[in-house]
């Protein structure tokens, strides 16, 4: 991979990685979903990737005439994880949303793989059909596939939806705590490790296209223990226990080689929320 181009740019988990790919010298050409919620703290995040020269921020509508004819090889990240966290995957219902994406794709020879980035609930049968639907019709672009499924995931930008930065906003005004349903309680990992598993398992000669990687801690019970953590269990009144799932052989499970300890790994995400509330 030479490039990447990252759908959802500012969102949290595409940010993150679009980020670490500006670190690691690779161009990146971000897509900006436009949409009627404001994407908090956007000015902020367009400040922190905007300074590198490698990163270029296009909207979906620019991604019908953005046409680059080079010898790059190009890697698409659809972090579908994100829109689902965010209860916003019916975006990707919308007909100009796969019509820019496939317009883009189909005549692009350079383009190496589709990465997506997924829930770990769709593991589960018959599990988020409108999501289903998305991957089956990127699948029929007929470009090779690569697919991550993610438990929760926390971290500086982590949105308001999840537990953990619910807790962390708590210690300026004490707002309401709550599980959303749709946060998986099985287990945690903080983005840094989460991204940088992504970028090593793909960079593995030996991963074939269509490879599907189960992302995890590698500590049992650990979104419970970071819960503990943080002197939750009090505030909580009902915590529904995410379902273990009984995971396909063909699944490779990848933990990270060195989990970042929660206490430093959560001290980062306050910061950056001290920094910008």
């Amino acid at each position: 991979m030479d490039k990447a181009i990252v759908f959802g740019i500012y969102d949290f988990v595409s940010f993150h990685l679009g980020s670490t790919l500006l670190n690691k010298g690779f161009e990146v050409i971000g897509i900006h979903l436009e949409r009627n919620d404001p994407i908090p703290f956007l000015e902020e995040k367009r400040l922190e990737v905007g300074r590198n020269a490698n990163f270029r921020e296009i909207s979906l509508c620019g991604l019908d005439a953005y046409r680059e004819v080079d010898d790059n090889k190009t890697t698409l990240f659809l972090s579908l994880y994100d829109l689902y966290m965010l209860k916003l995957e019916p975006i990707l219902q919308e007909q100009a949303v796969l019509k820019s994406l496939r317009q883009y794709i189909a005549p692009n020879k350079n383009l190496t793989d589709i990465v997506f980035l997924l829930p770990i609930q769709m593991l589960r049968t018959n599990e988020e059909q409108i999501l289903v639907k998305i991957i089956n019709q990127v699948i029929e672009w007929g470009k090779p596939n690569r697919f991550f499924y993610l438990p929760t995931i926390f971290g500086p930008w982590q949105p308001s939806g999840y537990l953990f930065q619910q807790a962390l906003l708590a210690k300026f005004d004490e707002s309401k705590i709550q599980v959303s349903e749709r946060e998986w309680t099985g287990d945690a990992l903080f983005v840094e490790d989460a991204v940088e598993i992504i970028l090593s398992s793909m960079e593995s000669q030996n991963v074939v296209p269509d490879t599907k990687f189960l992302i995890e801690s590698g500590i049992e019970n650990y979104w419970n223990q970071c819960v503990e953590q943080l002197q939750l269990e009090d505030r909580i009144k009902e915590i529904k226990q995410s379902k273990r799932l009984d995971i396909d052989k063909n699944i490779t499970r990848v933990t990270p080689k060195m989990l970042t300890p929660f206490t430093e790994a959560i001290n980062k995400q306050l910061d950056y929320l001290g920094r910008f509330i």
